[in-house]
């Protein structure tokens, strides 16, 4: 059966102690239900309060704003300027000293009290909104402009497009805009939502309504830092100080409303953004200052607003809660430490909204510069939904972002803490996404356990029913899994057998298929992710397991450490930290023959000897020499040899040049005997010139020789990151 609080949040209380409730309490919701509160010293108090927003998913899933967690450098910032900072979960509206959040939206029960009204926030001074992940109710929004209109201050804290933190289908890009990027009927909420379907207008919306400005729909990479900082006196003097500010996939905004919003931060014409390598769409649609302001403040009537479309430059890498859905520990990327840290505009960006102005707009009175409309304010592919409605990942069997009896112990909004008991004699495991076990560890687990498995796909099993997986370090261990009816097609080699040799990752319960070792119940299903090279590892955000390829280049830090260079540009490096079962085999000062290896390594992205690094790595593979994918000294590897293959494998092949693709971009190679089997070659900048079809014409029909990792492109099976290319007639 379940708890008794079906479909309640945590007992949450606005109270005045920083201390958090003892994980070992007897009661449910019990443990957490103090939020925190931090104050200056009496001589350093300026008076002023800042509520930080948790009420709306602030702390849900993977998201990490809470205050005395993952975002108390900020917090501490606050208080040295000699603010009182509080955290705000909700009103208490059965005066019962807690607050619960119901599913409402679900329910249409006038229970939940994760909610904002004016009378709640009005003591404060500004009001934090950080990565918003449950929409406002028409009553929150207008509580939200009653507070503006009131001279008070609202930072609006977004990140990427589907940056859906608690898989309910909302990011705060969404939230804040006042809109889904969805046109679904499904979004057409009613009662006490209204239409939440995309206007498909920049003119349309809440936030724009309100302040002249909405959160675009992309997800762009550049932690470099963000380096068109606007002179301070056109910003109100909050960009004094502000150095460039990095960019570890977030979104930008639109001026739509130059009187009321104004851009504090952009591209500059030197800054080379890119795609986030998650992103939904093209990600980056215009780049420069056509992308709009990363940064930017908005004056409608007697209150302000601030904005910015990442996190990650104003969080810090200490974070409280577990993740609802699996109860991994949560990490955070240390951006108020990084060199790209927005700790200076964070802070300026509060004191300006803690101070009330009586001008009204940016119209060019009294020395107020009016801001610059973005000159597309809403792009062709905003208009469209690429994930259909559906949330950013699936989620864990079990789990349900509105029903709070569903997370797991020590996340936020959970009935228990860690070292309570969940009465429930019967739990439903979930799985651990983050967390992919090999085929011997699942061998070894509990019958009933839920687990995500990685592994090779080497038979079909029980004709299309099943298939056979096999360790990748030892194919004398494997394990049957049982397909769902509608993974047969994609995934048993009976009736795919393509799928033969591929990896995948398999989600699903431990049991026994056929009177042998299995996986049964699978829930998802997924051909696992290819290696990335270094420059591909760089432009990742920090905590994210990666696979990556490069080649050693040097000892680091004595035994303890590795340097891995890009394969294919040396100029680009990560420090790799070895665990102590590695250092014999690849320290190369214990081990100098390891020197030029190329290595494929798994591990978590990190920083390492205050540089870019790779930490719990928790394997190396040796990609040449003995463990070598190249082929044969005597003879190159045909297409159709490559096709086979899987990807991530470092090769060496030979066919025929048939065309361009992706204009000058890339090349299609034919086999020599076999005109029909073809791979996509993408061609690095500097090999354009002399192997693009498209720029020189000659190379058609010519055999080329490619050295490089088999990966597709362009869904296609291809070579890329190409080291080498020798015409060989």
């Amino acid at each position: 059966m379940k708890p008794m609080y079906r479909n309640s949040a945590l007992a949450l209380l606005i109270g005045t102690s920083i201390a958090c409730g003892s994980a070992y309490a007897a009661d449910a919701y019990s443990w957490n239900n103090v939020a925190p509160v931090k104050t200056p010293t009496a001589s350093n108090n300026n008076g002023k309060t800042v509520y930080f927003d948790v009420s709306h998913g602030g702390v849900e899933g993977n998201a990490d704003w809470v205050i005395d967690g993952a975002f108390s450098d900020f917090a501490d910032a606050l208080v040295q300027e000699g603010y009182t900072v509080k955290e705000y979960r909700g009103v208490d509206l059965n005066n019962d000293g807690r607050i619960r959040f119901f599913d409402d939206r679900v329910n249409g029960a006038n229970q939940n009290e994760a909610i904002i009204t004016y009378n709640a926030i009005k003591d404060a001074d500004v009001f934090v909104l950080a990565e918003t992940n449950r929409p406002f109710t028409l009553s929150e929004q207008a509580a939200l402009e009653q507070f503006v209109a009131a001279g008070k201050g609202i930072f609006f804290v977004a990140d990427h497009y589907d940056a859906d933190r608690n898989l309910n289908t909302w990011d705060a890009t969404e939230v804040f805009n006042g809109y889904n990027r969805s046109d679904l009927s499904k979004y057409n909420m009613g009662g006490a939502y209204g239409d939440w379907r995309n206007p498909k207008s920049a003119n349309a919306g809440w936030l724009v309504e309100n302040f002249g400005i909405r959160f675009r729909f992309n997800g762009v990479d550049y932690k470099q830092g963000v380096s068109g900082v606007v002179a301070s006196n056109k910003t109100e003097g909050i960009t004094q100080g502000v150095q460039p500010i990095l960019m570890a996939a977030g979104a930008t905004l639109a001026v739509v409303d130059p009187q009321k919003a104004k851009g504090l931060v952009y591209f500059s014409e030197s800054d080379t953004p890119v795609k986030w390598r998650h992103a939904k769409d093209q990600g980056l649609y215009f780049g420069g200052a056509a992308e709009g302001p990363y940064a930017a403040i908005a004056k409608s009537g007697a209150g302000k607003a601030a904005f910015i479309g990442d996190s990650s430059p104003i969080e810090d890498a200490t974070p409280k809660y577990r993740r609802q859905d699996n109860a991994n520990t949560k990490k955070t990327y240390p951006g108020w430490t990084d060199s790209g840290n927005a700790a200076v505009l964070a802070v300026n960006i509060i004191n300006w909204l803690a101070t009330p102005e009586s001008y009204q707009y940016f119209d060019g009175t009294n020395g107020r510069v009016s801001g610059v409309a973005t000159p597309t304010p809403m792009a062709v592919q905003e208009y469209t939904d690429p994930n259909n409605g559906q949330p950013w990942g699936t989620p864990a069997s079990g789990f349900n972002a509105w029903d709070t009896d569903t997370y797991k112990n020590n996340s936020f909004n959970a009935p228990y803490g860690d070292g309570q008991t969940n009465p429930d004699p019967d739990p439903d495991p979930t799985p651990t996404p983050g967390n992919t076990v090999s085929v011997e560890q699942a061998l070894a687990a509990s019958q009933g356990t839920e687990l995500v498995v990685i592994g090779k796909v080497t038979a079909a099993v029980n004709g299309i029913y099943g298939l056979d997986l096999t360790d990748l370090n030892n194919p004398s261990s494997h394990i049957y899994v049982k397909l769902e009816s509608a993974q047969r097609s994609d995934f048993n080699p009976q009736l795919n057998p393509s799928i033969l040799n591929q990896n995948i990752i398999v989600t699903g319960k431990r049991n026994s298929y056929m009177g042998e070792p299995g996986l049964r119940y699978v829930s998802d299903i997924q051909i696992a992710p290819t290696a990335l090279s270094v420059e591909q590892a760089l432009a990742t955000a920090q905590g994210e397991s990666i696979e990556l390829t490069g080649r050693v280049k040097s000892a680091l830090n004595n035994i303890y450490a590795l340097v891995l260079e890009d394969s294919n540009n040396p100029s680009f490096t990560i420090n790799v930290k070895l665990e102590k079962s590695q250092r014999s085999a690849f320290s190369p000062q214990l081990n100098p023959s390891i020197l030029d290896a190329q290595l494929l390594i798994k591990g978590v992205r990190d920083s390492y000897m205050s540089a870019p690094g790779v930490r719990q790595v928790n394997s190396i593979e040796v990609l040449d020499g003995s463990g070598s994918t190249q082929p044969d000294p005597n003879g190159d590897l045909s297409v159709s040899d490559v096709l086979a293959m899987n990807n991530g494998q470092a090769v060496v092949v030979a066919g025929v040049i048939t065309s361009a693709i992706n204009g000058k971009y890339a090349l299609v190679l034919s086999d020599d005997n076999n005109g029909s089997d073809t791979l996509y070659i993408k061609l690095e900048s500097s090999q354009r010139g002399a192997f693009s079809p498209q720029l020189n014409p000659s190379v058609v029909g010519k055999r080329l020789r490619v050295e490089g990792i088999k990966n597709d492109y362009m869904s296609h099976a291809g070579v890329r990151n190409v080291s080498k290319l020798t015409l060989l007639d």
